[in-house]
């Protein structure tokens, strides 16, 4: 039974990574789009900033903004077909890189077809719909036309306001990580014990075959329960966002319920079991968190190049608005740290260690979780970090809900300062 769902998963995994692309995903452009914007406007609003403060947000010089905004156009381009807004988009900022004179490329790279008109332009920029290729554009067209909008002001606000939700954001991030410096000893002394640990009761009596099969019932559930809902979602494109909240809520609790249904007869018995009633600390979690941080800062530096295979960075245009907020904070903020945990944890993890000891058991989970993400090179390793790193948290302490707060901090320091930046109106 194992061989066999553990091929069928195989054949997925080896379909997804080595099988024909398939191109990019749906609406990756129109992301991408809002992804180069805001990266422009910030290089340019942070361009007099000093250096320790771009790299506290994250921000390039604006000259490496503009090649790194061509090259993921270039990158998407390979892919897929690319839309007039995206041509136009491409041609402004490889002009403003190259010092190209901006009509002109427009209308090679165009062969001389038209997308944005003066006037519009000018009033979408006036009111704070633009982007800061549309205000090159506005520029360049100045040089021959009279504006009929005021959009200057406007748009330069917008750029501070977002340069300020950038800084806040960040450096809220940056220093919930410095106060887990304070930690850190303790926290690996903690981890440290993670070594000597023993799994004792009923969760160190389940056979290795029986974790794993369970765990594999559940991810094939999953992914099929989420290829029919990605076909599903796909015939209706204008659902409700509570109707989207709540398929994705099913999809992510799905394979931790089965898990949980097919080895505990109560739910009090999963709470006692893995330690979901257990209290945690709060001191060791602020330590690992600062430990991930400064982890993923070394791996960014070695691994992370100036553009992401992925042109939307990991952005998704569901997580757009208020209601993409709500969306982003109930699947990867509070859902998902949950339901992976439980399952990667709790059950992969748990009968790993059963019969295999702490370091194996955390090895084999953390790469088996990463695997499952897909992600790029930067993201497989620092996901398999995470995975690593929270197994031992959880052989340390007992606790599975220190993992999911752990989990939860980790995720929301991603997600809300991404959606701040990246998703929120400027007006």
């Amino acid at each position: 039974m194992i061989a066999l769902l553990a091929f069928i998963l195989g054949i997925w995994l080896w379909d997804h990574y080595f099988g024909q692309p398939a191109g990019y995903a749906p609406g990756t452009e129109q992301v991408a789009l809002v992804k180069i914007d805001r990266d422009l406007r910030l290089a340019d609003a942070m361009a007099e900033d000093p250096v320790w403060l771009k790299r506290l947000v994250g921000v390039n010089d604006p000259e490496s903004a503009r090649s790194i905004a061509v090259a993921t156009l270039q990158n998407l381009a390979k892919e897929s077909p690319v839309s007039m807004i995206g041509m136009e988009a491409f041609a402004i900022i490889k002009a403003e890189n190259e010092g190209l004179p901006v009509r002109e490329t427009i209308a090679r790279v165009l062969q001389g077809q038209i997308v944005s008109d003066f006037s519009a332009t000018s009033r979408s920029l006036a009111n704070h719909q633009g982007t800061w290729w549309h205000a090159r554009l506005i520029e360049a067209w100045e040089k021959t036309m009279r504006p009929e909008t005021h959009w200057r002001e406007t748009f330069g606000n917008d750029s501070r306001t977002l340069r300020s939700r950038a800084i806040i954001v960040r450096s809220a991030t940056w220093l919930l990580g410095i106060a887990g410096l304070l930690f850190i000893p303790r926290t690996l002394i903690r981890l440290k014990s993670a070594l000597h640990a023993r799994p004792r009761g009923y969760g160190g009596a389940w056979p290795l075959s029986l974790g794993l099969t369970i765990f594999l019932v559940a991810t094939l559930a999953w992914i099929g329960f989420t290829l029919a809902l990605e076909v599903g979602i796909s015939t209706l494109p204008h659902l409700h966002p509570l109707v989207a909240i709540f398929l994705d809520s099913s999809a992510r609790l799905l394979p931790a319920l089965i898990a949980l249904g097919l080895i505990f007869r109560r739910p009090s018995h999963a709470l006692r079991v893995l330690g979901l009633n257990r209290p945690f600390e709060i001191r060791t979690i602020l330590g690992v968190f600062s430990l991930l941080m400064l982890i993923d800062q070394l791996l960014r530096w070695t691994l992370l190049g100036d553009a992401s295979a992925d042109p939307g960075a990991g952005l998704s245009p569901g997580e757009a608005g208020l209601w993409g907020l709500a969306f982003a904070v109930t699947s990867a903020c509070l859902l998902a740290p949950l339901s992976e945990e439980l399952l990667y944890r709790g059950i992969l993890f748990r009968s790993c260690w059963n019969r295999l000891g702490v370091i194996p058991a955390a090895l084999i989970s953390s790469a088996v979780f990463a695997v499952l993400h897909f992600y790029d090179g930067y993201g497989l390793a620092s996901v398999a970090t995470f995975g690593f790193t929270a197994a031992i948290l959880y052989a340390a302490t007992g606790s599975l809900g220190a993992t999911v707060s752990l989990h939860l901090l980790y995720n929301s320091s991603i997600k809300i300062p991404e959606w701040i930046i990246y998703h929120a109106p400027l007006d």
